[in-house]
């Protein structure tokens, strides 16, 4: 008994260690950092009320002791825009710091009936778009980014004939498609965003005939990616597909 107390004791110790600071209200006027960027969906249009946090982490390692500071908390604007001056501390500028500077973006606020969200599936899809930025050597850095949130169309999948011969057999629809941020080129997806994925899982056939709704890309090129294992061989195949705005298309496989 002792010695659980004795856990205990050290733990809450360790963990009250672990500080968080909150500067977010903070309005810088000299020596400033500029985190500035967009969110853009299909033909460029704006995409307003998307959160961007930025926070400067140092880790604790297992004993604890790390700490948080809350540096800037906006949202983005009806032109789809976000911008924000910060201060840099001494502590945080520079190579040898310390910890780094992670950037969080929120879109849970915007329509899921409309947008692919980067949490767009429970269980499935979670496309990750922050990023984090290990070091910054001068206060006069402007980081600037802009990220595409697509607009969400549906294509029906039907599957003719699924028989389960062996244990593990399945026929399973993935998707892929311009998502996140402005990386140049993206050869796979012919575009100049990032890849996103609808994950694992989301869409599996299950019985004779199925009917399978499926969200892409609205407008753009969306890879459709199609998971069979037949009589325990696996394969993978990939199509690709645009869907138009305010069309459906149907796709029809057999097993």
């Amino acid at each position: 008994m002792k010695n659980l107390i004795r856990i205990v004791v050290l733990f809450l110790v360790f963990t009250s260690c672990e500080k968080t600071e909150d500067d977010t209200n903070n309005d810088c006027t000299s020596n400033c950092t500029v985190l500035r960027g967009r969110f853009v969906t299909l033909n460029n249009l704006p995409v307003p009320n998307i959160r961007v946090s930025l926070k400067y982490k140092i880790g604790g390692g297992e004993l604890g002791g790390g700490s948080t500071r809350k540096i800037v908390n906006i949202e983005s604007d009806q032109n789809g825009n976000f911008n924000k001056d910060f201060f840099i501390k001494d502590r945080e500028l520079g190579n040898s710091a310390g910890g780094y500077f992670d950037v969080e973006i929120d879109d849970s606020k915007i329509d899921v009936n409309k947008y692919i969200r980067t949490n767009n599936l429970i269980g499935g899809s979670s496309t990750d778009i922050g990023f984090a930025i290990y070091s910054i050597t001068r206060r006069d850095t402007i980081i600037d980014e802009t990220f595409y949130i697509p607009k969400k169309a549906f294509i029906k999948v039907n599957l003719n004939n699924f028989v389960s011969q062996r244990a593990g057999d399945l026929f399973e629809v993935r998707t892929l498609y311009p998502f996140g941020p402005k990386v140049g080129l993206n050869t796979f997806l012919n575009s100049e965003y990032s890849t996103g994925f609808s994950g694992y899982g989301n869409w599996i056939a299950t019985n004779l005939n199925n009917r399978l709704n499926v969200f892409v890309a609205e407008g753009e090129k969306n890879i459709i990616r199609v998971i069979r294992r037949k009589n325990g061989i696996g394969s993978s195949q990939d199509f690709e597909i645009t869907v138009p705005p305010n069309n459906t298309l149907e796709l029809t496989y057999n097993f």
